[in-house]
């Protein structure tokens, strides 16, 4: 496995400048986190600083699979879980944004939803294009739903964890808060489900077509065919699908 130093140097090469300033602006967030976990352990805030090193690993999740599956995500991915976990968290819980703005937290959920759901999205497309899995529309609109909805109930049951063992108060008013929350999910979703459906079935969605193209790019040995990959070359023959009967 390639170390993670060797693979960040090798994202950052392979990327242009809009790519690098987004990854810098992910970066910076990243830092932000971690000097909040140093306060709080100098602070002697054991349970903040539990909570804020829990969330700063949350934001090289995309980094730690593209490692483990030999992919590059689009640093968009990289970009908007930095963005999320930041507001959710460094601004959210430690600046109480949750209580000085009462739509914060419905923002986070929307958009965190839409994202999401492009992202579920995306995944069933790369199968679909690659001719490993052929579907309807309607199934790509309803995977993106579910990946979405089933995200979103997972984060509401992280906050009620550090809400009930840590002591926060990231869910609020509790159950109210909670149902809000999911229906803001679910309505983000949608949205993503509604952009997946569109693009598939007339192929006029901007966001989806441009992260489903640099996927492509940065993946080109994923996104080969599957007629091309039985054309190609056996290595134990020599020849390709058409050459048995040589």
């Amino acid at each position: 496995m390639v170390p993670f130093r060797t693979h960040m140097a090798r994202r950052w090469q392979s990327w242009e400048w809009p790519e690098r300033l987004e990854f810098g602006v992910a970066l910076l967030l990243q830092l932000a986190l971690l000097g909040l976990l140093i306060s709080t352990l100098v602070e002697a805030q054991w349970l903040v600083a539990f909570a804020a090193a829990i969330v700063l690993f949350l934001t090289f999740l995309p980094a730690l699979i593209e490692r483990q599956f030999a992919i590059q995500l689009p640093v968009e991915f990289t970009l908007v879980t930095a963005v999320f976990l930041y507001a959710a968290f460094g601004l959210g819980e430690v600046q109480a944004f949750y209580d000085r703005f009462w739509w914060w937290d419905l923002l986070l959920h929307s958009v965190s939803a839409l994202g999401l759901g492009l992202a579920g999205f995306l995944l069933v497309y790369s199968f679909h294009q690659t001719q490993r899995v052929i579907l309807p529309p309607l199934y790509f609109a309803l995977t993106a739903f579910g990946f979405a909805v089933t995200l979103g109930t997972l984060w509401e049951i992280f906050e009620f964890l550090l809400d009930w063992g840590l002591g926060f108060s990231m869910q609020g008013s509790g159950l109210t808060d909670t149902m809000t929350d999911l229906m803001v999910d679910m309505a983000g979703a949608a949205l993503a489900a509604w952009v997946g459906y569109h693009y598939v079935k007339d192929g006029d969605s901007l966001i989806a077509d441009r992260l489903f193209r640099t996927l492509v790019a940065k993946n080109p040995h994923l996104f080969r065919r599957k007629a091309e990959s039985d054309s190609s070359p056996n290595p134990k023959t020599g020849g390709g699908a058409g050459s048995q009967g040589d």
